[in-house]
Parts: structure tokens; C-alpha cells; sequence
């Protein structure tokens, strides 16, 4: 019986590894991923899907072929086939074969052998691989394709988002994250979909994106994350933030000079109720139906962390106009 190992330990494993490409070995790779195999569409990708173009690709080249029900786009991709993925992209750019299944050894033996020489095994690759887990594993091979056409210099992750490698893959266009701010959420466990949207960026530099991710700072300042629950309707703090932003600035063009959060309007209330008051009113909500992250948010100590974050008062491009102001 093979010893199991988990996640962290093929990480480790990865980080280490003292396969590299290269520099001559990294140009060409239209010539060294040709179309091998005839595409004749999955049941479950269509044209419209997102991925399509990389599903078709990693078929023709015989990197992924799909599963016995289709394609599974949104199946998690084990470790076992994330290590058979990577062998396969390694070995072709480097023009060597993967070693020979041995006796009584798994499908994966080859590929993790090929990839792993110096562990002695081959252990058991347990369980779903992570997208960290996956970059990490084929960095060595790849490092000298990372050619930059971005320039991300930080994600809003806290933990794996700023570490160089990702930030490569990112600067390739090789990742745009999973949301608009860029967000890498490397401890989630990689789809089929995503690894092979990865992999044919990775040999089909056309398919690279230019991205520039969306400003971060609001939800740095709130200590928030933009999926946060502020209401018991479900609105979230990317919602309720930019309504926020949208009333302050309001605010600001009103007042100008004389901005300030006890500033007493013509009906008696402050900016600051004001403030609150508009962003409530322009998401239909009260402040009973707030949530916890509502009720602990301070909206001029935000305000004062957002200014310091990014150097300068909110930009007047707000949705209540001050002829609107209450």
C-alpha cells in the first residue's frame, strides 16, 4: 500500500522541484502543443461558455480529453490529474517523454515519477488540487513563458495573493481571478474549466488577457470583504460601499470647502445622518434590517481610513446629484 500524503505536502513538494525550462526551450509553443486530436464538441461546453476556446484547445493537444460524460467543466480537478496535466506540459516543452507505467503502479505513477524523480514512490496524490496547488506545480516548468503584459503589483488575497508566482501568472495574463478585484482564492479547490483556461494561456500566448484589477481600497478600509452580508435582504458591502461612496461624494460637491461630518443642513440633521440616511434610502433598506457588519460599520472612520489608503477624497462620480440632496 502507497503512503497518502494531502495537499500541503504536494505544495511542498512543487515549490521545490528542480525541473526548469529553459530559455530556448520556452519559445515556439504552437510548434510543441500541435493539434493531435480532431474536436468534436462536448455535450456539456458550448460556443457561449467562457472556457470554450480553452476546452477545445487542451482536446486538440491532447492535454485534457474530457471525461466519460463530457467535458465536467465544473468538476474539481483531482490531484492525480493535476499532476498528469502538468507532466504533460512540462515534458512536451521540454521535447522528453513521460517514463513507462510500471507493474501493478496507478495510471498516475508515470506522471508523478516524471515530475517528482527525487521522493521515491510514487505517494498517493489524495484528493481535489487546490489553484495555488496547481500554479505551484507547474511553475518550474513555465517560469520562462511568464512574459508580462500586466503590471498587478498586489490582490486582495492576504494570504498566497502577493507572493511572486502568482503575481507572474497574473502580470502573463494567464489569471484574471475570480472576480473583478482579482481576488486568487488560491486555497479553493481548481475546476476542470479553470485548469484548462490556465494551461492554454499558458501555450497559446494569443489567449491572454489584459486585466487591470478594480480598486480594492473601499474594502481595505472597511475591513470588509465585497461579499459581505450588510442586510438581511442580502445586499452585500460591494453594494452598500459604492452607495456609501456615492452619498458622501454627493456631499462633498454640495458642501465643498465647508465639508465636514457635523455639518448642520437646512432641515436640521448632520452630513454624517445624512450620509447614512441617503445610502439606506438609495438601497431601498433600514437600518433594523442591518446585519451585523452593518451595525459595526463606522462610516467616518472608513471615510478617514479610505482617504489615507489612497490619498485623496472620493472622485464626484456619484449617482444622487446635489440637486437631489435632501
Amino acid at each position: 500500500m502507497k503512503k497518502l500524503f494531502g495537499t500541503k505536502r504536494l505544495l511542498a513538494l512543487a515549490l521545490t522541484g528542480s525541473l526548469l525550462l529553459s530559455p530556448a526551450l520556452a519559445a515556439g509553443t504552437e510548434e510543441k502543443f500541435p493539434a493531435v486530436n480532431t474536436y468534436s464538441g462536448y455535450a456539456d461546453v458550448q460556443e457561449t461558455d467562457w472556457f470554450y476556446q480553452n476546452a477545445k484547445l487542451c482536446y486538440e493537444t491532447g492535454l485534457m480529453t474530457g471525461t466519460d460524460v463530457g467535458f465536467e467543466p465544473g468538476k474539481f480537478l483531482s490531484q492525480a490529474e493535476a499532476v498528469a496535466l502538468a507532466a504533460r506540459v512540462g515534458a512536451t516543452l521540454r521535447g522528453e517523454t513521460i517514463p513507462t507505467l510500471l507493474p501493478e503502479e496507478p495510471w498516475w505513477g508515470p506522471y508523478y515519477r516524471y515530475l517528482f524523480p527525487f521522493v521515491g514512490g510514487p505517494n498517493y496524490p489524495e484528493g481535489n488540487a487546490g489553484r495555488a496547488q496547481f500554479l505551484s506545480i507547474l511553475y518550474d516548468c513555465v517560469e520562462p513563458l511568464l512574459n508580462p503584459i500586466n503590471s498587478v503589483k498586489e490582490l486582495p488575497d492576504p494570504d498566497l495573493g502577493n507572493i511572486v508566482p502568482v503575481l507572474k501568472y497574473y502580470n502573463a495574463g494567464i489569471l484574471t481571478g475570480v472576480d473583478k478585484y482579482g481576488t486568487f482564492h488560491g486555497e479553493r479547490p481548481l475546476t476542470r474549466a479553470e485548469a484548462a483556461a490556465m494551461v492554454s494561456r499558458i501555450i497559446r500566448p494569443e489567449l491572454r488577457i489584459s486585466f487591470t484589477p478594480a480598486d480594492y481600497s473601499p474594502f481595505t478600509a472597511a475591513y470588509l470583504t465585497p461579499d459581505t452580508v450588510m442586510f438581511d435582504t442580502g445586499i452585500t458591502a460591494e453594494e452598500y460601499l459604492i452607495t456609501v461612496n456615492n452619498a458622501i461624494a454627493a456631499w462633498e460637491a454640495a458642501l465643498g470647502d465647508d465639508f465636514n461630518w457635523h455639518y448642520i443642513w437646512t432641515d436640521g440633521k448632520s452630513v454624517l445622518n445624512h450620509v447614512k440616511e441617503d445610502s439606506l434610502s438609495a438601497l431601498g433598506v433600514t437600518a433594523r434590517q442591518g446585519m451585523q457588519a452593518y451595525k459595526d460599520f463606522d462610516v467616518q472612520v472608513y471615510y478617514s481610513r479610505l482617504i489615507d489608503l489612497t490619498g485623496k477624497p472620493l472622485q464626484p462620480d456619484y449617482a444622487v446629484k446635489p440637486g437631489e440632496l435632501s
